[in-house]
């Protein structure tokens, strides 16, 4: 079958009903919303709450190791740890027999990381309140299944950029 004989599926705005438009539509009102009440309720900006994830799940990281992790530049993630640094949320430390700094959360840093995840997990109770628990299992499956797929399509644009 080729792209001209796909049928279209409209969306409910009449347009063609791409999965993955409505999916990034949802991402971005998710994003923004979290922007702003990451700086509401928690201090922090954009990149912070990353930092802050990224190390609540992985720490101690190194910057390089941050850096990869976050697939972002290491000056701005350098200026951004400094700073939270200097504000007791995090500690930096010399890795024993090397010139590497280790990032790592500071006991203040661990309270406010233990805040951020229950408000997450709030967001996401309020997000899919009233599915019922078939839809859920349902939401989960197809999610699982078009991250596998997207993956591999990551993977196959990475081989190909490779050669």
């Amino acid at each position: 079958m080729n792209k001209a004989e796909v049928p279209a599926r409209p969306g409910p705005d009449g347009g063609p009903g791409l999965v993955t438009m409505r999916m990034i539509r949802l991402f971005v009102a998710l994003r923004r919303g979290g922007i702003l009440a990451q700086r509401r309720r928690f201090g922090l900006s954009e990149t912070e709450w990353r930092i802050m994830a990224q190390l609540g799940e992985t720490a101690p990281l190194s910057l390089n190791g941050l850096g990869e992790a976050m697939l972002q530049d290491r000056g701005q993630l350098s200026r951004a740890v400094k700073a939270m640094v200097e504000r007791g949320l995090l500690t930096r430390e010399r890795k024993p027999g090397g010139p590497e700094i280790e990032i790592g959360l500071s006991d203040e840093g661990r309270a406010l990381h233990a805040r951020m995840f229950d408000w997450v997990i709030e967001r996401d109770r309020l997000l899919t309140a009233g599915f019922a628990e078939a839809d859920t299992a349902v939401l989960w499956r197809l999610l699982d299944a078009m991250l596998g797929r997207a993956q591999a399509m990551m993977e196959e644009e990475q081989r190909l950029g490779e050669g």
